[in-house]
């Protein structure tokens, strides 16, 4: 399937909450992404990717709108060569291998342009299809850190992924 990363634009915002209002990805992601999420919800992601000095989240656009984003989160202090990954794509576009290739594209970039050596990804235990994503981009199982994570009323395992620049 033919797929463009590109930054973010403005004209997102509603195929954006479109395509994140929906409680699976929430299931996946992190708390602090709001649900429901809402136009005004993307407009505010929209200005903080736009705002960025380094490029750090990337627009995963198929069909001619904004299906998905992959996005880093570089370390600081003694971590500064490291950066989190994480990404989201449309329940539309799932099993297709479509995050896979676009996480290998946006990885290459990213390495290419920053001086970031390692990247790590965590996943909740339930998500096996973001596990094998992570693995088909070169990604290694580091750790499952047990309940670690407390999501949706439960405690869950959250398994631990890295990927090291001299072996993507």
């Amino acid at each position: 399937m033919d797929f463009i990363l590109r930054p973010w634009k403005e004209s997102d915002a509603k195929t954006l909450a479109r395509h994140l209002n929906n409680k699976k990805i929430w299931d996946n992601c992190r708390d602090g992404l709001p649900f429901p999420y809402t136009e005004t919800d993307a407009d505010t992601f929209i200005k903080y990717a736009s705002e960025q000095v380094e490029q750090n989240e990337y627009c995963i656009e198929a069909n001619h709108e904004a299906i998905g984003n992959i996005g880093f989160v570089r370390g600081t202090d003694v971590e500064r060569f490291n950066a989190e990954v994480g990404y989201w794509i449309s329940e539309t576009y799932w099993n297709k291998g479509l995050a896979t290739a676009a996480l290998k594209r946006a990885i290459e970039h990213y390495f290419q342009h920053t001086d970031v050596i390692r990247l790590y990804a965590t996943v909740y235990e339930h998500n096996a299809a973001s596990m094998r994503v992570l693995e088909k981009a070169g990604f290694q199982k580091t750790g499952i850190h047990h309940k670690a994570c407390f999501k949706n009323g439960q405690f869950i395992d959250a398994h631990y992924y890295e990927l090291l620049k001299n072996k993507s």
